[in-house]
């Protein structure tokens, strides 16, 4: 009875020690560790990567110099750099995500520019709003950012009544003083996407206030012109005032051929001759258009040529659909140019899709010098699109490097996914890391894979890690391979990209599906979790052997997760990040949430929430709302020394997000009789390695059931794992002896099966 009760005891502590979570988890957004790339210590690491951007200035902090945000269309990711001055004396753009917090949700892949339409010194926000236009009044004070609704939509007085002001979703408008009033008025191009609209504010006019939002169309197709469907013609020399005795349908012009939609505007005089020149751009082009302006200023332009080459010096040719911005990017007075894509496509180079030119010149006429096509983008790491980090020790000596996998990068040979190789050249308290390789173990020129996601797993079972990457085929159909690990555990690695072996691939994986290895069931193989395009998890077990690994699907819902609206395709990350000698199993989605759940003890067990606010604010000190990017991909390690595993999100923009782990480390104690009753060797059965993990340092050895030695004695550290060789004995059963000061302290029973 006494055994019974003492099972019984036993069995009781071990759930509630699986089910109950201890101490707090927190991280925050850290750039100390530096990386090097081509000799330069970027500037923004760790920022996350940049594709299709929206450029606008803005005061963030209470200093004179305005800040920069970006809209970040392909990324649905607001971004945010406060200009602070370099140890070289000028200044530069450091990110500042601290920021973007404060900024109000903007509708996926729309627009979002910041304009100061009241004239009280605060930029307000413009955005796409379903039918339109939506504005937000800045009303903020002392360093921080608020905003209040002032429009959704934005109506206007129209040629048949009042209507809602139509923009494109996909436009990108000109909202600025057009006439030279005072006031702002918004340019777009109609619904059609052939001819452009004037809405101009009548605040003036009607008020003589400046500062009011009360807006007019003007005509039918503003400057004359309209764009055909050749990137490269436009007609000019349209009558844009409707004489007769009914009007058409609003949103249209007569004789306008239906056009493509996605326009993107910016007004500027580009001459110096006064009057605001155009400059626009299609979805379906790659090239910027000038249409110099021989007319007047707002209802007065009149266009009749346009150039398909601005800047004459290189001029911006992106494969599909340029938009330009002008702000003052070099902090001299002056505003310059940059463009960047407004697609949501991957036809172009996202490693360098932000053109800056430089104005040479002065506001009134401009001088736009080539400076770099990767502006922001060259100071971070960016590979383009889908980053897929894995922290690991490569080199054995003792601190983590890093891989990064992408979605692909075109080149010679087409569109291929490759590995970046980062050599961790710092310390184990302060990591530094070094770009060595861009095409890691030539895996472009084997394989013509896209979509890369890499993994460190032991597959063989021989206790040492090995790397895995999936991949999506030239037909679109997702393949597993692995190179096995020729180094041992703890030494440099040793891989042959020529020994690559393919996995057949599990039942229902897709091509955004998510997988992570981890040994599910403790039987000493590592099986298969999936994070699936739904949401869900799923569980696949490795039925196979060390040489021939199998995958067969367990459960379709892993863990019962209630799966929240856009957190598809979870990254799945499973580690001790609290210290408490315990793994935690942490989602990164699409949408890019972050979820923290306890690991259940069983595979058919629901799944315990443990937190989802777990990044803090540096300004607020509170869950920071903002997210760290869409796609994520998590890795984690100790990078710092103390004791907590950090955590690298890779972003859709190809770029990572440091996490620093600053959650609250807990000091594993407990009474003897705890620690007796704690798992301390596993797994049983196995069918070579047993892994060691104990309370305390001591000595373990192998006993056969006569009690006697049949390994030598093996030093272990206190929660350190280490590894028993049980390769030269026969199958059976065996005690693991753990020795303290020489004395028996522990036995647990081991099953060896071949």
């Amino acid at each position: 009875m006494k055994k019974l009760f003492t099972i019984l005891c036993f069995l009781i502590l071990q759930r509630a020690q699986t089910q109950t979570p201890t101490g707090s988890f927190s991280f925050r957004y850290d750039s100390q560790a530096t990386v090097n790339m081509a000799g330069r210590t970027l500037r923004n690491p760790w920022a996350g990567g940049l594709n299709g951007a929206q450029y606008s200035t803005i005061h963030l902090d209470t200093d004179t110099i305005p800040d920069l945000v970006i809209y970040d269309r392909q990324t649905n990711r607001i971004m945010t750099f406060l200009a602070t001055r370099q140890t070289s004396g000028k200044y530069g753009w450091q990110y500042a995500p601290q920021y973007e917090e404060q900024f109000p949700t903007i509708t996926y892949s729309t627009w979002m520019l910041l304009v100061d339409y009241d004239h009280d010194g605060k930029k307000d926000l413009f955005t796409h709003a379903n039918g339109g236009l939506r504005i937000l009044k800045n009303t903020g004070s002392n360093g921080r950012l608020s905003w209040k609704t002032i429009a959704d939509p934005v109506y206007h007085e129209g040629l048949s009544g009042t209507l809602n002001l139509y923009i494109n979703s996909v436009d990108i408008p000109a909202i600025l003083d057009a006439d030279g009033d005072g006031d702002i008025d918004i340019l777009t191009y109609d619904i059609n996407g052939g001819t452009a609209n004037l809405y101009q504010n009548m605040s003036v006019e009607r008020k003589n206030d400046p500062n009011g939002l009360d807006f007019k169309r003007i005509g039918f197709c503003w400057g004359g012109f309209k764009s055909d469907d050749d990137c490269d013609e436009f007609s000019f020399g349209l009558d844009c005032v409707y004489v007769g005795n009914s009007a058409p349908i609003e949103g249209g012009h007569s004789s306008a051929r239906e056009m493509h939609n996605g326009n993107s505007m910016l007004l500027l005089d580009v001459d110096g001759d006064g009057k605001k020149d155009l400059l626009t751009a299609h979805v379906t082009c790659p090239h910027v258009s000038l249409l110099p302006n021989v007319g007047g200023n707002g209802a007065a332009a009149v266009f009749t040529r346009a150039t398909n080459s601005f800047p004459a010096a290189n001029p911006i040719s992106f494969n599909i659909y340029p938009a330009l911005y002008s702000e003052d990017l070099d902090f001299d007075g002056i505003k310059d140019l940059v463009a960047s894509s407004n697609t949501y496509s991957n036809e172009i180079d996202f490693r360098a899709s932000n053109w800056f030119y430089r104005n040479a010149g002065t506001s009134q006429q401009p001088i736009f010098q080539p400076v770099t096509k990767s502006f922001l983008q060259e100071d971070m790491i960016d590979f383009g699109e889908g980053a897929t980090p894995v922290l690991v020790d490569l080199d054995g000596d003792g601190d983590m490097d890093l891989l990064v996998g992408n979605m692909g990068i075109r080149g010679a040979n087409g569109y291929r996914a490759s590995i970046e190789h980062f050599e961790n050249v710092g310390t184990r308290s302060k990591p530094a890391f070094e770009l060595r390789a861009t095409d890691y173990l030539k895996l472009s020129e084997r394989f013509q894979l896209t979509d890369l996601k890499l993994a460190i797993a032991d597959i063989d079972g021989n206790n040492s890690f090995d790397l895995i990457f999936t991949g999506n085929s030239i037909n679109r159909a997702p393949e597993i391979r692995y190179i096995l690990n020729q180094g041992a555990r703890g030494a440099a690695f040793q891989l042959d990209i020529t020994k690559a072996q393919q996995i057949p691939t599990p039942d229902r994986l897709g091509t955004i599906d998510m997988p992570t290895w981890f040994d599910v069931d403790r039987d000493g193989k590592t099986d298969l979790l999936i994070g699936k395009q739904n949401g869900s998890i799923e569980y696949h077990r490795n039925t196979g052997t060390s040489t021939a690994p199998r995958y067969e699907l367990q459960q379709q819902n892993y863990g019962q997760l209630t799966v929240a609206t856009g957190a598809n395709s979870p990254s799945i990350l499973i580690v001790d990040l609290n210290g408490d000698q315990r793994p935690e199993l942490l989602t990164g989605t699409r949408d890019g949430s972050l979820r923290l759940y306890e690991l259940p003890a069983q595979p058919t067990d629901k799944m315990q929430v443990l937190d989802s606010t777990l990044v803090i604010n540096e300004l607020t000190k509170m869950a920071d709302h903002a997210t760290p990017g869409g796609n994520l991909a998590l890795t984690a390690a100790d990078l710092d020394g103390d004791g907590l595993a950090d955590v690298l999100a890779g972003t859709t923009a190809g770029g990572i997000r440091y996490l620093k782990n600053t959650s609250e480390k807990v000091v594993v104690t407990g009474t003897e009789e705890e620690e007796m009753n704690r798992p301390w060797v596993f797994p049983s059965p196995t069918s070579r390695f047993l892994r060691v993990k104990s309370s305390y340092k001591g000595e373990v050895q192998v006993l056969n059931l006569h009690g006697q030695p049949v390994t030598a004695r093996q030093a272990v550290q206190a929660h350190t794992e280490a590894t028993i060789d049980l390769g030269t004995l026969p199958m059976g059963v065996y005690l693991v002896r753990l020795l303290r000061d020489g004395q028996s302290v522990r036995h647990q029973k081991v099953i060896l099966s071949k």
